[in-house]
């Protein structure tokens, strides 16, 4: 029991650190996916259309 201890110990800074990138890499690939999404529903500017030339 007290190496299964002992492997817990020596195992868990690596787990830890793997499982804190998996969520950093989740957290950015969703604030990409936004703000992608949100460039799409940006809506067009509006066109000026100037007055017909008076001659």
């Amino acid at each position: 029991m007290s190496d299964l201890f002992a492997l817990l110990r020596e195992t868990l800074p690596e787990f830890l650190g793997s499982l804190s990138a998996a969520v950093v890499t989740t957290a950015c690939a969703a604030a990409v996916r936004a703000a992608r999404t949100a460039r799409r529903r940006r809506p067009e500017p509006p066109t000026t259309r100037l007055p017909p030339a008076q001659e």
